[in-house]
């Protein structure tokens, strides 16, 4: 039969590399494993990226490739492109949860990543910010998003996390608690309550 697989390149590369990330995590992503992922010598990855932390460099920056970019469209303020960048950064994070320590920690300078950056401080620019204040509310919206979504969808470390107290005796031995729960956990809600909240902290200009 004649062979299916695509042929190696570097999309190719990335491509598979976050499809295995999202199924194994980061630590599932051994360069002997993912070789034979693609079916090739795990040295023959290394011909399109030097090694492996260029490798997740590069799926970080296939995450923020999903993120995309916004238009900056009539009416719009800065407190509404932010809201929108970050709402579709969550979302795309939440498709890709094991990604999130990456996009939290591998700072990527590459000249692709700083132009989308540069973008987003422009039209921030734009809509009547200084550049200085736009990448501090950037820097800080992206910081309060990863941060929101360790908890929400990251990995624990260590081993498993315990069953903990049951809902009903929650209810009958901390009352104050209980009270708090009582709407229920909407994550969608909360986390816009606080994006709107760190939005209205910030002084335009």
């Amino acid at each position: 039969m004649p062979d299916r697989r695509p042929a190696l390149d570097r999309d190719v590369i990335v491509r598979t590399a976050l499809a295995v990330i999202d199924r194994d995590g980061v630590a599932g992503l051994t360069m002997r494993k993912f070789g034979a992922e693609l079916g090739v010598d795990p040295m023959a990855v290394y011909y399109y990226l030097p090694d492996k932390g260029a490798l997740f460099d590069a799926v970080v920056e296939a995450v923020h490739d999903e993120v995309g970019e916004l238009l900056v469209e009539e009416g719009a303020t800065w407190q509404s492109l932010v809201w929108e960048t970050f709402q579709r950064t969550r979302r795309v994070l939440l498709r890709h949860p094991h990604t999130i320590p990456l996009v939290g920690t591998r700072p990527v300078l590459s000249p692709r990543m700083l132009a989308r950056a540069d973008r987003l401080i422009a039209a921030l620019v734009e809509v009547g910010l200084t550049a200085a204040t736009a990448l501090n509310i950037v820097a800080c919206a992206r910081s309060y998003t990863v941060g929101y979504l360790l908890v929400e969808a990251g990995v624990p470390a260590g081993p498993p996390v315990g069953a903990g107290v049951a809902d009903a005796d929650v209810m009958v031995a901390y009352p104050s608690l209980a009270a708090g729960m009582a709407q229920g956990y909407d994550p969608d809600r909360q986390f816009g309550m606080g994006l709107r909240a760190l939005l209205d902290g910030f002084p335009a200009g």
